[in-house]
């Protein structure tokens, strides 16, 4: 008995060092305190009991109870509090996150053994049956690639793949997206106007999901970039589907390792400008777009910001984007203006800026009408045939080099609505990447697409 209460006074001493402050006992209550035990008065004192009972029902408890009874409910709290606390001899020990490794890249690089398929370089189908079903979910059926091999081999002009970090500052879903926006299955729309099956028109493969930590998005960086700058050395267009809006930092440094720092311009629709100074991460959603322009990836005056409205829009932020010389169009210009106005605006901005073009798309961007599953959401954004139609010419009407969607998080959205939306978005900029491959011009449509009436 005496080595077992030795045990417990240890262990809670221990515990009590880690407590986070002691408790100052009211000065009503001194004297009764003062009257128990020393084992008793540690474990109050020292803030160990209001560890595992709320403050005001120990004061009412010293308040009330008689000694005896009082003695009884903290030799009972002392022993929960044992068991609520570490012991070396029960429980794992925790190891610190060590934020300078590599070796978390293990996990993520498949081994060399597994480079050599027995199959030649190519996409390669995952159907087990004749006509569109699927023996593994694909992004719009698509067949797969594995490796650069795989997009070379088959002269692939879009390589489709999921990014599932879920750092976001807002709803954490968002590593759902890519699985979800496959399960869908309505990325094979045809163009509204032209009528062009953008999957005929164009060679897109499901290239997998790339991995990321999701202990942390500045230790994801480094394999991104890889990964993003390995994919458009093949001459195939890298199609992001996140993942939380962190991801865009990583994608545009691959796209610059592989094209050059500022030999692009960034096209980027969200609510948020994300370009936070004092973060309390390095890299994050909120402040990518300040580490894109300050590390020279892309050049501020080639950087257009559209949708710009909400919590963190605020006189220092687009103080800070017009000192960069960003354009940007907020939220409340595009309704004084109107939108048709800022889409032919937006399209001549696209032409006097260089050929190439990152774009991306946050689905904060949206109205909440339309994108409920949006991770950081905004009330009063853009109606999904706005983004289409921006994202449409976009795409037309530039060399693309890369394309995103980010923080689309499926579980605030039953109805999936927000999922076909996002698919939508995707769908219009693939539409314009046929248009643009086909010489077509984006105004063009086709003669049975028009009204037909008596």
């Amino acid at each position: 008995m005496h080595v077992c209460k030795q045990l417990l006074l240890t262990t809670l001493s221990a515990i009590a060092l880690s407590a986070s402050a002691n408790w100052l006992v009211p000065e009503d209550l001194t004297g009764k305190v003062q009257t128990l035990s020393d084992a008793h008065q540690q474990f109050i004192e020292s803030g160990t009991a209001i560890k595992v009972i709320p403050e005001q029902q120990l004061i009412h408890a010293l308040k009330t109870r008689e000694p005896d009874a009082l003695a009884t409910m903290l030799d009972d709290l002392m022993g929960a509090a044992v068991e609520m606390g570490y012991l070396d001899t029960r429980d794992m020990g925790a190891a610190p996150l060590n934020l300078t490794t590599d070796e978390y890249r293990r996990l993520i690089v498949t081994p060399a053994e597994l480079r050599k398929p027995k199959r030649d370089d190519g996409p390669f189908s995952t159907s087990r049956y004749l006509f569109p079903q699927s023996g593994v979910p694909t992004f719009g059926g698509a067949r797969v690639a594995i490796w650069p091999e795989d997009l070379t081999a088959g002269d692939v002009d879009v390589a489709i793949t999921g990014v599932t970090s879920n750092l976001s500052s807002g709803v954490r879903d968002a590593s759902w997206a890519p699985d979800q926006i496959r399960a869908l299955n309505v990325l094979t729309t045809p163009d509204s106007r032209s009528l062009i099956k953008p999957f005929e028109a164009l060679t897109v493969v499901d290239y997998g999901n790339f991995g990321v930590d999701n202990m942390s998005a500045e230790l994801s960086v480094p394999h991104l970039t890889e990964m993003i700058a390995e994919t458009a050395a093949t001459s195939t267009i890298p199609f992001l589907v996140g993942g939380d809006t962190s991801i865009l930092f990583s994608a545009a440094k691959g796209l610059a390792q592989h094209h050059g720092a500022q030999t692009f311009g960034y096209l980027h629709l969200s609510a948020h400008p994300d370009s936070e100074q004092q973060d309390d991460h390095t890299i994050s959603d909120k402040s990518f777009m300040f580490q894109v322009l300050s590390q020279a990836l892309v050049g501020s005056t080639d950087t257009v910001l559209v949708g710009l409205r909400g919590q963190s829009l605020n006189p220092s932020n687009l103080q800070w984007l017009n000192e960069q010389g960003v354009r940007y169009h907020t939220m409340a210009d595009i309704r004084r203006r109107g939108i048709d106005t800022v889409i032919q605006q937006l399209r001549r901005d696209l032409r006097r800026g260089p050929d190439r073009w990152f774009v991306s798309i946050d689905a904060s961007v949206l109205a909440p009408s339309d994108m409920v599953a949006a991770g950081r959401i905004e009330a009063n954004g853009l109606a999904i045939n706005e983004v289409t139609e921006a994202l449409r010419y976009a795409c037309a009407e530039t060399d693309l080099i890369g394309f995103a969607i980010t923080d689309v998080a499926p579980m605030m959205d039953l109805s999936r609505l927000s999922l076909l939306h996002a698919s939508s978005a995707i769908n219009a900029c693939l539409s314009g990447m046929a248009l643009n491959k086909l010489h077509i011009d984006p105004e063009y449509v086709h003669p049975l697409a028009r009204t037909r009436g008596r």
